[in-house]
């Protein structure tokens, strides 16, 4: 048995904890931290999460160490469904009858085999219907839903069930095993069991509380029931819902905290094993229907399904209408409260005993028949044929004790009294064959003398250190940063190589070096991998380079790009250009806009998910969506110091839509925000609950808040998570902001009251517009999914700044952000993609040059770019000279197979991954007149040309960091990025030509075309062959002793000329029909 643990990141400023996967071959496992950015590593180190079906969750249940689970959730259920599909069609293979007397002959063979098999059992005593014998070993094929199990501490089901708006799965069933403590007079003693285990391995929990006294305040039972399990399991119509149950006293506090346990497992359940189907529509009372939903009802006249919208009054006149059946997760309005838990997880891992090699020439020498072997190898006491007995360890090495290694997380050093005073560590039974520990430690830990002694006292064991004070801040990201060193190279104005740090901090654990060698300490770093079976063993790094080597990308750029990027510069900085941009005629060209991510659906090597900030001078900081790992993005474009300037200035996040890409990465930014303003250390749960002293608008902001613009799913789940930790959201205002039908303002309610800019009270006004720093924000709904808003942002300078978010070309959004001074509009796909763009509602990029003049903005940046256009787009949509518009597909008929094309009501989950969201505030306001459907466009309205005004287009990549007044400079360096990219694309394809997997693969391939050109070869032969013998032709050669005047050709001349004739003619009459063309008779060729 072959395994190892190979680790996936250590601390860095993208991934804010330490990863590792256990590999046994035919399994793998996850341990440590799912923090934000594991997903992106995984896929930048190549490390594939295949087969992995068990992640272990180390640490405390807080962001930092479970901000990547939700992203990691989607790509292993993706990753199973693809392995379904490959399984089923191996499975159709398989039942493929073939040659029936090839089967035939199998059969008879096999059942051959088998009566020996079962004469070979009974002689030796044993029942052949309970032996496995090798003709059974597979078995009947069985396709069977893999389900993902998550280990981890409190309040980790909470935590996902939070998510049930966003993410939704079927077919991949998740179980959440959530471990509490125990007193360890409970866990001692050697005949302890695993607390998990499976076919390889054997798990024991360590649940460690620091020895402090947690400080998280008590939540009484008022708090923690809010709607009981039943009051929701049985409904399954649309109704009007019951906000709040009354607490039933009769209950003890554990029972209510079962209770509401049972509750947010049946949300996971439904979450990523329902049976709901988005297709399926029922009929139903319109009273009875909870509102907003998308209805629909049945023409009369043409028996089709057709939208079916309210009266704008509000009244709900007694029909039948079609509404689709709500989803069981969506009916869980609000979760019960819980409360922050200091219980960090640990485990300790070991292989099951190894069983000793079989030795089949004692086997042999005992007379035991083969077909028993395997008897023997399962443990099974058996008969030779001379009648003895022979016992399994007469035939076996010795049984070897399994071995195993323990991950050990310690967020402080409160947590090391109680680590110690584990009953594990002395208990035979689990620690014999420990070999390794992997410490994933908080800041500090690692110089504790207390953590030394023990070190100390266990250094028979390899020790693996990770901690932030630690490790290397080495880049995370390679493909990334090289791009960024490269368009540094072209733009270093635009372009900041990232920060980083390939040097070892100075302080290390131990203080003594002779110690360090001595316990066997190895510090942790990328791609470290450390065999446990069959022997411990500290292997190399699967890549040759730990780090990325800066110096020798910069020596790669092609010299031609360097050139046309000079030139470039050179043009810039003249003093034409200067003087023309000098005299561009914008409001705040100072202002910056800095992408942080510019990739859609799901992170990859090259592009990160969306993000953009923008700074304006004197007015504020604003964070326009923000994506996992948002935070590492920051933290790679600015120093620790002027992180926390940025963070100061930040006023407001806006989160577009619930789409998982647009926004897992705003709870960290929440919480750093906190830290940089406040600290940490007075930091306190936000429940939510109404206060007994309602506090005003006004008196709320009179201490410094960020503002969250979004819609009320968003600021409802950052509520709920809010209990599980305390992140900062006391110091949040959560506006629930939607447009309104004017398209001049924007309704923004918080905690019931209503809020604005441009409101009847002149003192709101005032209050809001010193607060954020904005003159007004208006946003519109866009056609993406239900719920999506594009944005506009004004300001007392007269700078206008729009973000459309994920959109098709919205006329609406041409509305409220008309004469715009900067335009961030997505581009998802390129023009050749149109279909693509409609049937996912995304725009091309001739969709966005067109909404952009349309709008006449003076500056566009292009974002949002498909992964699968990992570098640069196609730049010929800049070319266009006209931009037509089709209207958004109308909603199709419901009986047909609905995907993330249509619009979902707020009780239909998504059925996508990042790109999908779960459960969206619908509008239920009629399409304009003489639609079927909402529309934004008129038909086929062609928009204005982008060279009829001076519209100046920039390409974003991430880490661009560009001030308003130079987005028109940026054009020229256009030619020279092109070259870079062709010449980037031409040497990946040489390098991936001559790496060793691919020269193996061309070689294999070569051997297989070989061998199917011999295979042809020869049914040509025989196929020639086959048409000579029905010819009636024959091959001889005359008896050159009985010829007689022939020249010596063996026949006589009379003979051999029509010999020759004859032979063509028939089988060139033979060959007609067959396509065949045979070689030219020799002379020795006749007739018989």
């Amino acid at each position: 048995m072959h395994s190892y643990i190979q680790l996936l990141s250590t601390p860095t400023a993208d991934t804010a904890g330490t990863a590792m996967i256990l590999d046994v071959g035919k399994q793998r496992y996850l341990f440590g931290n799912i923090h934000e950015g594991l997903q992106r590593t995984c896929i930048q180190r190549n490390s594939k999460l295949s087969k992995t079906n068990e992640v272990f969750i180390t640490g405390t249940t807080e962001w930092k160490n479970v901000g990547g689970l939700f992203g990691l959730i989607l790509t292993l259920a993706d990753a199973n469904a693809a392995s379904i599909m490959s399984e089923a069609e191996t499975a159709r293979l398989r039942k493929d009858p073939g040659n029936p007397e090839q089967l035939a002959a199998k059969s008879e063979k096999q059942a051959k085999v088998e009566a020996d098999r079962k004469q070979a059992l009974l002689e030796a005593g044993l029942d052949p219907d309970e032996q496995v014998g090798a003709t059974e070993k597979y078995g009947k094929h069985q396709l069977t839903l893999p389900t993902l199990t998550i280990h981890g501490g409190e309040n980790l089901t909470h935590t996902v069930a939070t998510g049930r708006r966003f993410i939704f799965r079927r077919g991949m069933p998740v179980k959440i095993i959530e471990h509490s403590d125990a007193p360890p007079s409970e866990l001692a003693g050697d005949g302890r069991e695993p607390d998990w285990k499976d076919d390889s391995i054997q798990v024991w929990k360590l649940p460690i509380q620091p020895s402090l006294e947690s400080r998280a305040p008590e939540v009484g039972l008022e708090g923690l029931r809010k709607r009981s399990f039943d009051d929701f399991v049985g409904a399954d119509l649309p109704s009007p819902r019951n906000h709040a149950a009354s607490v039933d006293h009769s209950y003890t506090a554990e029972d209510l905290k079962e209770k509401d346990q049972e509750m947010r497992r049946f949300v996971v359940t439904e979450m990523f094993n329902s049976q709901w189907r988005l297709d399926a529509l029922f009929e139903i009372s319109l009273p009875d229907v909870h509102m907003p939903a998308m209805l629909w009802i049945r023409s009369k006249e043409t028996n089709k399904l057709e939208r079916y919208y309210p009266p704008e009054d509000g009244s709900l006149p007694d029909i039948k209408v079609l509404a689709r059946r709500p989803w069981p997760g969506a009916l869980v309005e609000k979760l019960p409260a819980t409360k922050p838990s200091e219980l960090a997880m640990s485990y300790i891992v070991r292989h099951h005993p190894q069983k000793g090699k079989f030795n089949p020439q004692k086997a042999k020498a005992l007379n035991v028949h083969r077909y028993v072997w395997s008897a023997l190898q399962n443990g099974t006491t058996v008969k030779s044929r001379d009648g003895l007995t022979v016992t399994p360890d007469m035939v076996l090495e010795p049984t070897r004790i399994g071995g195993g290694f323990a991950i050990v997380d310690l967020p402080t050093t409160d947590y090391l009294p109680n680590l110690i005073a584990r009953p594990e560590w002395n208990t035979s039974q689990i620690m014999d064959g420990l070999q390794a520990i992997v410490w994933n430690l908080g800041p500090g830990v690692a110089r504790d003398r207390t953590l030394q002694a023990f070190i100390q006292q266990h250094s028979g064991l390899k020790h693996v250190i990770s901690a932030p004070d630690l490790s290397t801040n080495y880049i995370t990201f390679d493909s990334t940063a090289a791009l960024v060193i490269r368009l540094n190279q072209i733009d270093s104005e635009r372009y900041q190589i990232p920060m980083h740090s390939n040097v070892s901090p100075i302080v290390q654990p131990p203080h003594n070096p002779e110690k360090t060698k001595k316990i066997g300490y190895v510090e942790a770093t990328r791609d470290f991998r450390l065999q446990l079976e069959p022997q411990l063993q500290i292997q190399e790094a699967p890549t040759k380079q730990p780090f990325l080597d800066t110096r020798q990308v910069l020596e790669l750029t092609p010299k031609e790009v360097l050139e046309l990027a000079k030139e470039a510069r050179d043009d810039a900085a003249s003093d034409r250009l200067m003087e023309k941009l000098a005299g561009q005629n914008l409001p705040s060209q100072d202002a910056e806009v800095i992408c942080l991510g510019t990739g859609s659906s799901a992170p990859s090597k090259y592009r990160n998910v969306s993000a953009t900030l923008l700074r304006v001078p004197g007015c504020g900081s604003y964070l326009f969506d923000c994506g996992e790992g948002t935070l590492g993005q920051l933290r790679r474009l600015y120093n620790p110091t002027e992180l926390e300037g940025v963070l100061r200035d930040l006023k407001a996040i806006w989160i577009s839509h619930m789409h998982a890409d647009h926004h897992l990465g705003t709870t960290s930014v929440i919480k750093a925000w906190r830290e940089a303003n406040y600290g940490l250390s007075d930091i306190r749960v936000e429940s939510g609950s109404p206060r007994e002293t309602p506090m005003s608008f006004v008196e709320a902001i009179q201490e410094k808040k960020l503002f969250l613009f979004a819609g009320g799913q968003m600021i409802r789940w950052l509520a709920e998570y809010s209990s599980v930790e305390a992140y900062g959201y006391d110091k949040v205002i959560p506006i629930n902001t939607q447009p309104s039908k004017a398209l001049t303002f924007s309704y923004m309610e918080w905690r019931g009251a209503q809020l604005g800019f441009s409101t009847h009270d002149p003192t709101m006004n005032k209050a809001m517009t010193e607060a954020t720093g904005m003159k007004n924000l208006v946003s519109c709904y866009v056609d993406h999914c239900q719920g999506a808003q594009a944005v506009t942002v004004r300001f007392h300078t007269g700078f206008g700044f729009s973000y459309s978010g994920d959109c098709r070309p919205s006329e609406n959004f041409i509305r409220i952000g008309r004469g715009s001074t900067v335009l961030v509009h997505e581009a998802t796909f390129d023009d050749v993609m149109q279909d693509d763009a409609k049937a996912k509602k995304h725009s091309t990029m001739s969709e966005a040059i067109g909404v952009a003049s349309a709008m006449g903005a003076k500056r566009l940046i292009l974002t949002h770019f498909s992964q699968r256009y990992q570098k640069l787009p196609n730049l010929s949509a800049l070319d266009n000279t006209e931009i037509v518009f089709d209207d958004p597909e109308p909603l199709m008929d419901n009986t047909k197979d609905t995907d993330a094309t249509q619009s979902f009501d707020e009780t239909s989950p998504s059925t996508g991954g990042y790109d999908h969201v779960a459960g969206q505030d619908v509008s239920t306001s009629p399409p304009a007149k003489g639609r079927t459907s909402p529309s934004p466009f008129p038909e086929s309205s062609a928009l204005l040309s982008p060279t009829k005004h001076e519209l100046k287009i920039a390409i974003a990549f991430d880490f661009l960091r560009v001030r308003v007044g130079d987005i028109a400079s940026m054009e020229r360096f256009t030619p020279s990025l092109q070259l870079l990219f062709e010449k980037l694309e031409q040497r990946e394809k040489e390098e991936a030509y001559h790496k060793p997997g691919e020269v193996a693969r061309r070689k294999k391939e070569e051997q297989k075309q070989e061998k199917r050109e011999a295979q042809e070869k020869l049914i040509k032969e025989k196929k020639e062959a086959k048409a000579l013998k029905r010819a009636g032709l024959r091959e001889f050669r005359w008896n050159t002793a009985d010829s007689r005047g022939n020249g010596g050709t063996g026949a006589p001349a009379s003979i051999q000329g029509v010999s020759e004739v004859t032979h063509r003619d028939r089988t060139e009459e033979v060959a007609e029909g067959t396509g065949i063309q045979l070689p030219q008779p020799a002379m020795e060729h006749t007739a018989k």
